[in-house]
């Protein structure tokens, strides 16, 4: 495929997904690959769009918070994407302290840059 090709299929996934989360998992290996090779604002929107799905049908009690954990070491260096990406963490608490979603504590890693 070509980049465009590659473009116009993530786009394609994303737009897909966002509107029906239960897509995710049967496009996530696809979604995965094609949003490393293409990065930018594309590849956040379907990483976005995999968290979402998962707080909204857990996988496991550990998965949201590994996904959510991931987002940030990922972006970390990148104001405009963590903008986005923070009011995540603010809903997955509320849900946790609802008991909407199981709280779990993820051991990361110093992932910072020395």
């Amino acid at each position: 495929m070509t980049a465009r090709e590659d473009r116009a299929r993530l786009v394609s996934l994303v737009e897909r997904c966002e509107s029906d989360l239960g897509e995710v998992a049967a496009e996530r290996d696809a979604g995965d690959a094609l949003a490393v090779e293409l990065g930018g604002e594309l590849a956040l929107r379907w990483r976005v769009t995999v968290l979402r799905a998962a707080i909204a049908d857990p996988p496991d009690g550990d998965a949201v918070r590994e996904l959510y954990g991931e987002l940030v070491d990922r972006y970390r260096d990148d104001a405009a994407s963590l903008a986005q990406i923070k009011p995540l963490g603010d809903e997955i608490r509320k849900l946790e302290a609802a008991g909407e979603l199981p709280s779990t504590m993820v051991a990361r890693s110093d992932r910072r840059k020395h």
